[in-house]
């Protein structure tokens, strides 16, 4: 099997890449291996039937590993999860979608989606603290709401086991511009063990991100739509516990703390952004006069309880509390009327308690039902902050003076509910068999405000507040079938529920906002798969062919207003992966691709239309190769590519709807073991020191080249691990 033959339905820009062999690496469970498998993202550990959906496991080495060529984790699963888009190379995971759809982010269970969703699910959690990633590709009608194409399952490094004593030390710098302005470097202690029978692990640490420099050599500017990280300090903690209780019982508790606080000196030049979009690269304009900059924080606390065995049943119990601190970029939005015309910062609150229940029973040797619930309620609110306009003015974009506060969205308190029972039997070691049923209700509420469009003098124009409620059921089933040993095939029909973004109406409110009939029914996808996962002697395959339908679409943005736009919406996609490993004792490879189509049309329309650029990605194909010709050291080229697409209409470009270029981008690991103890990680990031634009930047964000931020340039990182 070969790389081609893998990707032969692959567009023929396929052959631009073959010839690079490179691409990051994709953990697919082969079928033979089903057996060994605990998938966290399926909620269950009952292994009776294989998958009926594509997943990629990345375990603690690899994502160490992509640490040295990815600066955030988006970037690091984009290069390695075949149907989740590339990232946009910012602090933001707007536009990164998984086939085509929002992905649920789940953190040792927590869910990291929030209603008003702030697009800060992946820069939330730090890398240092991940024992596992699970990324399930296909909607799930098991966790309820946001799972409408995927999910994304964290698990964090457990406690307890043999004393352990980790200490890592890393630095980074621009090969493009190798100046102190570039340097940034983390420390990371990790401690974990068993004492008096109390099984405990800490993890801290500390980052210095530098100033991005792209590949000529020029200082990157700040994105303004949706933030970044340049010169950003980055703090994390957390730490857990847990003890046996009899035979069987297992409690645990756990505390969190990651902290990301931007301070630079610079803004993006507002004057790129007045010339014809597409035209200029976004430059940075020093002199910035900002009080507070961007800032994520993000506090989590769990307690849990494991029982294997109640009455013959598994239940696995769970109770999380979060708070979320967003603040983003200040904002020119005088020409958005929804916004109240004002140069403005916004920041999001986010507060959420939780409890899940699990309970799998087996029903004999052949069959089992696993069932529970979900229960959650969330308060949000996003004040916003204005500033002086003439002084921004004067100042050419540079000095940000408060002159008051005004509400961008109320308080909305959100209680969600949810219930399922799911059943899996195996009819003999060729043929099984799964399936299930989900109901979910939602209340939200919120009290009388003004909204910004209604805010300005000298009749301000207050919005009645009110209830709304709202429930769905979603089922799923599923069918796989071995034909011979080591293959199978595959066969899914399952649901996605997603709630509607009702603080993004209620920031949109005019004077005649009615909460009855504001269009806010919920979102529900059915979603189609059938696929393959085999092995020919040293190779492990993967094809997936997927479809996806909705009649309500999701949220849309136009010149940088959200809006909630109701269309239906067609989605199919193809998705194939390989791997050959230890060819010759020393090298093995692997690639991957993805090709998606999306249409949309509205009630009021007569035809459908392609989606934007951020909702469906252009074709992505990566790749790897990896010569390790000793246990001592290992060298590692992955590549991936991003073709082009036309997203306009009719030649005419609006937001989301632009010509994308392609790229391609090359990175190196090397990996060298000193002793038992101590490891050596050196990692280029674009290793040719490619100037490119991401598909993020492409589209224009903030419909304006202030957005058009080009990647990094060729980037150094020296890890330094030693295990005490």
């Amino acid at each position: 099997m070969t790389f081609k033959l893998n990707l032969l339905a692959a567009p023929a820009s396929l052959a631009t890449f073959a010839a690079i062999l490179a691409s990051p690496a994709v953990a697919e469970e082969a079928a033979v291996n089903v057996s060994e498998i605990v998938v966290t993202a399926q909620r269950t550990t009952v292994q009776l039937t294989p998958p009926t959906h594509q997943i990629t496991r990345l375990d603690r080495e690899e994502i160490e590993d992509g640490r040295a060529a990815s600066d955030t984790l988006s970037t690091i699963l984009a290069k390695a999860v075949p149907g989740l888009a590339d990232s946009s190379r910012t602090m933001t995971d707007y536009g990164q979608t998984l086939r085509g759809r929002g992905a649920l982010v789940l953190v040792d269970g927590v869910p990291y989606n929030t209603n008003r969703d702030s697009s800060r699910n992946l820069i939330s959690v730090d890398p240092s603290d991940i024992e596992r990633v699970e990324v399930l590709r296909g909607g799930s009608a098991i966790y309820g709401s946001g799972a409408t194409g995927g999910i994304i399952s964290i698990n964090t490094r457990p406690a307890g086991g043999p004393t352990r004593i980790e200490t890592t030390v890393a630095g980074t710098a621009s090969l493009s511009n190798l100046t102190s302005d570039s340097l940034g470097g983390r420390i990371q202690q990790f401690v974990s063990g068993s004492a008096g029978g109390i099984d405990f692990a800490l993890n801290g640490g500390y980052q210095r991100i530098g100033a991005g420099f792209d590949a000529h050599g020029d200082r990157r500017a700040p994105e303004p739509s949706q933030g970044d990280l340049i010169d950003s300090d980055v703090w994390s903690i957390g730490g857990k516990l847990g003890r046996q209780i009899g035979e069987t019982g297992y409690l645990r508790g756990s505390l969190s703390y990651y902290r990301a606080d931007q301070d630079t000196d610079y803004a993006a030049d507002p004057a790129i952004g007045r010339l014809p979009p597409g035209t200029a690269i976004a430059r940075p304009l020093k002199g910035l006069v900002l009080a507070d900059q961007n800032q994520v924080r993000n506090t989590v606390a769990t307690a849990g309880y494991t029982n294997t065995d109640v009455m013959g049943s598994r239940v696995d119990a769970l109770a999380y509390y979060r708070e979320l601190f967003v603040r983003f970029t200040p904002f020119d939005a005088r020409g958005v009327a929804t916004r109240g015309r004002n140069v403005d910062q916004v920041y999001q609150n986010s507060e959420t308690f939780g409890a899940r229940l699990t309970v799998e029973t087996p029903l004999g040797p052949n069959t089992s039902v696993s069932w529970g619930g979900d229960l959650a309620r969330e308060i949000s609110d996003m004040p916003l902050d204005v500033f002086d306009p003439a002084a921004y003015d004067a100042s050419g974009g540079l000095v940000f003076r408060r002159i008051g506060g005004l509400i961008y969205m109320p308080e909305l308190t959100t209680d969600t509910a949810g219930a399922f029972v799911q059943v899996q039997h195996r009819f003999n070691d060729r043929l099984s068999l799964e399936g299930g049923v989900r109901y979910d209700r939602a209340e939200a509420t919120f009290d009388t405000f003004t909204p910004l469009s209604q805010s300005r003098a000298p009749a301000p124009v207050a919005v009645q507040g009110g209830t709304i409620s709202y429930d769905a059921w979603t089922y799923n089933v599923g069918a796989v079938l071995a034909p011979v040993e080591g293959h199978e095939l595959y066969a899914s029909f399952s649901q996605g529920f997603q709630l509607p973004d009702i603080g993004l109406q209620l920031r949109n409110a005019g004077a005649g906002f009615n909460i009855d009939n504001s269009d806010l029914q919920p979102v529900t996808i059915d979603s189609y798969e059938a696929g393959w996962r085999g092995r020919f002697g040293v190779v492990d395959g993967a094809l997936a062919v997927f479809r996806t339908t909705s009649d309500l679409g999701d949220v849309q943005s136009f010149n940088n207003g959200l809006i909630l736009l109701r269309t239906a919406e067609r989605i199919n996609g193809l998705e194939a992966s390989f791997d050959v490993g230890e060819l010759g004792d020393a090298v093995r490879f692997g690639g991957s691709a993805t090709y998606l189509r999306g249409r949309e049309k509205a009630a009021t329309a007569s035809a459908w239309q392609n989606q934007t650029g951020y909702r469906i990605p252009p074709l992505k194909l990566t790749g790897y190769v990896v010569y390790a010709p000793s246990d001592r050291w290992d060298v590692r080229l992955q590549g991936l590519y991003s073709d082009n697409r036309d997203y306009r209409l009719n030649g005419v470009a609006s937001f989301g709807r632009r010509e994308v270029k392609s790229y391609t981008l090359l990175d190196l690991i090397a990996k060298y073991r000193l002793t038992d103890q101590d490891t050596v990680t050196v990692g280029v990031e674009n290793l040719l020191n490619t100037q490119y634009l991401p598909v993020y930047s492409q589209l224009l964000r903030s419909s304006s080249n202030t957005s058009r931020v080009p990647g990094n340039g060729a980037t150094l990182t020296v890890t330094f691990k030693r295990n005490w």
